[in-house]
This record gives structure tokens, sequence and C-alpha cells, in this order.
């Protein structure tokens, strides 16, 4: 039986590595998650399950960040199955590639994944989430401090974190927190696989802030620990 009271936190690329976590760490207190993947179901279905098999609320999602029509089909979805409380938005492409190579069409399905997906997501996501809901963007310190390799990555990372910046301040009285969590090494680096569990930890912390009190910042996660900057200092 759906329950139609659930109160859910959506976490977009969440069939495996840091999405995963995440999700299992939100539904580990007390959240309803929807877990979503781009086309992988049957990864979002483990995470989903396993989730449910630690006594859990969870259910997949699959939907495209980068169709309009897809995320809009997600949404329908989610309200089916209760109120959405909590958008993180993790869904990314990150291809390595020497700046001369990177084409149009390779800027533009970055831009499309990272940047436009997340306020494709939260479009969707607002009616639900005012008053009360609260926002979390996934960034990248190695991106944010300039990555030679990932050139595009870097922008769109950097355009979610203006998108962070700018969000806070048009939903702050509106009862809505826009915070941005930013792990210290790329998700492919084997320093994430220690960090995944404190990252995820911050995550959960700033789903349940206080919105009049945490809005636009940003967490810096390193193995060692965590450091909140305002959004304005993580440029």
């Amino acid at each position: 039986m759906v329950d139609s009271t659930a109160q859910i936190a959506l976490v977009t690329g969440a069939g495996s590595g840091l999405g995963a976590v995440i999700a299992e760490r939100l539904a580990a207190e007390g959240l309803t998650v929807a877990v979503n993947t781009r086309s992988h179901t049957e990864r979002a279905d483990a995470v989903a399950a396993a989730i449910r098999a630690n006594g859990g609320c969870a259910f997949s999602v699959t939907a495209n960040v980068t169709d309009p029509a897809s995320v809009r089909h997600m949404f329908d979805a989610i309200a089916a199955r209760g109120r959405l409380r909590v958008l993180v938005n993790n869904a990314s492409y990150r291809p390595r590639q020497r700046v001369d190579t990177i084409t149009e069409d390779d800027w533009y399905q970055v831009r499309a994944v990272t940047l436009d997906g997340a306020f494709r997501c939260v479009r969707h996501a607002l009616p639900a989430l005012i008053p009360g809901g609260r926002i979390v963007n996934i960034l990248g310190r190695n991106a944010l401090a300039g990555d030679p390799e990932r050139v595009h990555v870097s922008a769109a990372k950097y355009g979610l974190l203006g998108l962070t910046v700018a969000l806070a301040e048009a939903l702050r009285d509106r009862g809505v927190a826009v915070n941005a969590v930013s792990p210290g090494v790329e998700s492919d680096g084997e320093g994430l696989d220690r960090c995944r569990n404190e990252i995820a930890s911050q995550v959960a912390r700033l789903a349940f802030a206080d919105a009049a009190e945490v809005t636009g910042t940003v967490v810096h996660v390193d193995c060692d620990g965590a450091e909140v900057v305002s959004a304005s200092q993580a440029w």
C-alpha cells in the first residue's frame, strides 16, 4: 500500500557509488528515498531493495535528467508516493578530456547532466518543497579548483555552485534551504571511497538542518573531516 504521507528524498544518480550511499543514509534517517538512475533500472532496484532489507523505505525511479519529459514523469511518480521534502542533485557526467579535444557536443553533454539536469529537477521539485524543503547539490573540490583534464566539468560544477548561491537567496524567505556538499577528491579516486560515509552524513545533516539558519553554505568533505564555509567563500 502506498503511504501518501511519506516524506520523500530524491537522490539523482543513486544507482551506485556515492549516490547509493547517500540514499542509504537518508533512508536510515527515516526518509522514504526515491533512488534515481538514468537507465540502469536494475541498479536502482538493487539499491532500493537493500534499503528495504535494512528496514528503510525506498523505491526506484528511472529518468534521464537531460530529458524534460522523463523528469516530469519521475516527479509524477514521486508525487503518487508521498510528498517530496529533500532533493539531492548528485547526477553528473565527468569524462576526462584534453581541452583541445572537447567538442560542442562534449560540452553540451556535460552541462546537460550536471547543471541543466539539476535545474530541471529543482524546477519540478519546488511546488512540493515550498515551504520547508531542502535542496543539496553535490559539487567536487577538484572541479572547483580547475581540473585541467575536465574543463567542461569544472565549468558545469561552478554553474552548480552559482545555482546554489542564487537559489539560497531566492528561496530563503520561502522556507527552503539550499546548500552544497563538495567532496575533497573526484568520485573515481580512492580517497572518496573512504569518505563516502562522511559525505552522506553531511548530506543528511543538511537535509534536516534549520532552513532559517543553514542555507547558502558549502560543506567541504575530506577524509579527515568536514569544513563548512559560505558559498561565496567557495569561489
